[in-house]
């Protein structure tokens, strides 16, 4: 099968079904999300340009300066991109709301100039939420899904200032890891996928790191997907259990070793499916324990050997994630929501417009 056509079956048809799919038969009636528990005067100062939306009553501390608070929040719709360049050169990270985000966000990352990765570069024009937080010289971009604004801004903006790092459920040792590789590998960023729907909650976060070498270039892909019940949401979290995550990804370069591999874990079992003629990888994690059933963070790496670096980097991938409704026992009475698409990184920033 051409590397296409599997890219484009993993990639899970469309960057349209990103936006919550409700699996085959997911039912909509049943507890409906509530207000997130943050507030805005929980992660003030914020600047706060015209034309973002905040929720009714916000009474929080704002600043003048782009730099001098905790976040320099920005419209998706006419943004004042020198404010918000300036912003991130000054060490502050950069938020946009409202409609089509993601495509504002890439013309900021693109004129700061530093590293950065999306884990889909096409976007949804409905994305309202959308970061950009700099660590030195590589940037980490957030992308979220099914946030409701302006009532569901708080809880994004927190989840910018503390991304989860929930530890793996497996070890994702990668055999062939190069000798001194994380010394010499050049990180080009974190890209995250924040989402919620009638479920639960999920992260998916894509890492690279590249290390040019005599014969090939070494490029180490990290993907992770964390998903959750509803308990951490609110007090209706006994309809979904967690069920399972699907890591899928498809290269256009040489795959060389991917992990981990098939096995049993305290709390989940591993499966593994590799397409050597392709290129292509994927990982299924699925719960088999009341703890992992209310939530779990699984991993993958795979070890790339293209000829050289190309600029930009791309590969599809798909983290998949599934939740099953506890109170029957039908095989498609499932939950699903994808992240689908074509991720890209630009070691050297991303294209000016």
């Amino acid at each position: 099968m051409p590397p296409r056509s599997r890219r484009s079956l993993l990639a899970a048809v469309t960057t349209g079904l990103a936006g919550g799919i409700a699996g085959c038969n997911a039912r909509i009636g049943g507890s409906s999300a509530s207000p997130p528990p943050t507030r805005l005067t929980d992660i003030d100062p914020l600047y706060v340009a015209d034309g973002v939306p905040l929720p009714d009553g916000a009474d929080l501390l704002t600043v003048e300066d782009p730099t001098g608070g905790r976040l320099a929040l920005f419209p998706a719709r006419n943004p004042d991109l020198d404010e918000a360049l300036a912003a991130l050169r000054g060490a502050t990270p950069v938020a946009v709301v409202g409609r089509n985000a993601q495509a504002t966000l890439a013309d900021i990352c693109a004129g700061d100039g530093r590293a950065y990765g999306l884990a889909g570069e096409s976007w949804d024009p409905t994305t309202p939420v959308a970061a950009v937080v700099p660590y030195g010289e590589v940037l980490a971009t957030h992308v979220f899904e099914g946030v409701g604004v302006p009532g569901g801004l708080p809880d994004a903006l927190d989840r910018i200032l503390n991304p989860p790092h929930a530890a793996c459920e497996v070890d994702p040792e990668l055999p062939g890891y190069p000798n001194g590789f994380d010394d010499r590998g050049r990180a080009l960023g974190t890209a995250y996928v924040h989402g919620r729907n009638e479920a639960g909650r999920f992260t998916r976060r894509d890492d690279l790191r590249i290390a040019p070498g005599p014969d090939r270039t070494r490029v180490v892909l990290s993907m992770r997907g964390t998903i959750q019940d509803r308990g951490d949401v609110d007090s209706s979290g006994d309809r979904y259990d967690v069920d399972r995550i699907r890591l899928v990804a498809s290269f256009d370069d040489p795959l060389h070793a991917t992990a981990p591999p098939t096995g049993e874990t305290d709390g989940l079992t591993v499966r593994r499916e590799e397409d050597g003629s392709d290129d292509a990888v994927d990982h299924r994690f699925e719960s088999t324990s009341d703890r992992t059933r209310r939530g779990f963070t699984a991993c993958q790496r795979s070890l790339l050997t293209p000829t050289g670096t190309p600029d930009p980097f791309s590969y599809v991938a798909n983290a998949r994630f599934r939740w099953r409704d506890a109170r029957l026992l039908r095989e498609d009475d499932h939950w699903h929501h994808h992240t689908p698409g074509q991720a890209v990184w630009y070691p050297d920033g991303g294209p000016q417009s």
